[in-house]
């Protein structure tokens, strides 16, 4: 049985190999954008964006691991389908729509997870951190409460200094772009990791009317729109889920530190903020705590007609 991890380097090198193999008799130029974002050649999908590496992808799903080193800027790629992301590390950030300053396209449209639509009250931008135009990058988020003493600790690395609480992961989704393509770069320019696993929709949805129960869900929803359905599974340390499965394709991601295993035809191990696992419709999928610590995931329903 193939691992996920050899699996996606085996799907990340074919890739690779796609960007610089050219046929015969043609040459491929590859060039990043200058400081202006000109000259860029070519402007690629999101997942084969060099900082967006794909990890994933069954038919119209398609999963990214979202990385930034401070200081770096990723090329600019388009968005043309809605995407939810789990934030793992946070930073601050600016971003550069094709053709406009930076900052020029601020509010594009994204919303809380929970809120599923463009806008809502609360809810960061297409891009998190985006400035206006001539403007310095915006303030980092202020740092959230600290977690209630029953709470898992959450990723995004150590405590900050004088022992403020370390990032808590936010779920967020852009579904803007079903509606209106965006070719847009992004700048790291805080000091640490930014990093986001994305999960890419790439239908035109699915119906909204189906109930919890009748998509395979024992619990309400914790949010939901027309591409996405999330679920937050808790278990404490040696708990399992009951075997399930669902009348749509799952992605499970942890959202806790702990050590865990999504396990179906094939296991998952989930050991950090950011792990993931995927059940196709109609396969029957158990999620185990097999740490000492409780831990939160996800289960993401990417819905579809």
């Amino acid at each position: 049985m193939m691992s996920r991890a050899t699996a996606s380097i085996s799907f990340t090198a074919v890739g690779l190999l796609a960007l610089v193999v050219a046929l015969p008799g043609q040459t491929v130029s590859w060039q990043p954008p200058n400081e202006a974002g000109q000259g860029q050649t070519p402007v690629m999908p999101v997942y084969q964006e060099p900082h967006h590496r794909q990890l994933f992808q069954h038919g119209s799903i398609r999963i990214i691991d979202l990385q930034i080193p401070p200081g770096d800027t990723s090329w600019f790629h388009m968005h043309d389908a809605p995407v939810f992301y789990l934030t793992t590390a946070d930073a601050q950030t600016r971003t550069q729509i094709l053709g406009e300053e930076w900052g020029a396209g601020r509010g594009r449209g994204a919303a809380p997870a929970g809120r599923g639509g463009p806008g809502g009250p609360g809810g960061p931008p297409a891009a998190p951190g985006v400035a206006p135009t001539g403007a310095p990058p915006a303030a980092p988020p202020v740092a959230p409460a600290a977690a209630p003493p029953a709470a898992a600790p959450r990723g995004g690395g150590p405590p900050a200094a004088g022992g403020a609480p370390r990032f808590r992961p936010r779920l967020f989704s852009d579904l803007s772009y079903a509606e209106r393509a965006v070719t847009h770069r992004i700048q790291n320019v805080g000091n640490g990791l930014y990093r986001a696993i994305g999960v890419i929709n790439e239908t035109a949805g699915g119906d909204e009317t189906v109930t919890e129960a009748a998509a395979g869900f024992t619990d309400k929803a914790e949010s939901s729109n027309k591409w996405f359905r999330i679920h937050r599974v808790v278990l404490a340390p040696g708990e399992k889920t009951p075997a399930h499965q669902h009348k749509a394709p799952v992605v499970v991601l942890q959202d806790t530190t702990g050590k865990g295993i999504a396990a179906g035809p094939m296991a998952f191990e989930l050991n950090e903020p950011g792990q993931w696992g995927f059940f196709d419709t109609g396969v029957s999928h158990e999620i185990r705590n097999t740490g000492t610590e409780r831990m939160e995931l996800i289960e993401v329903e990417v819905r579809s007609k």
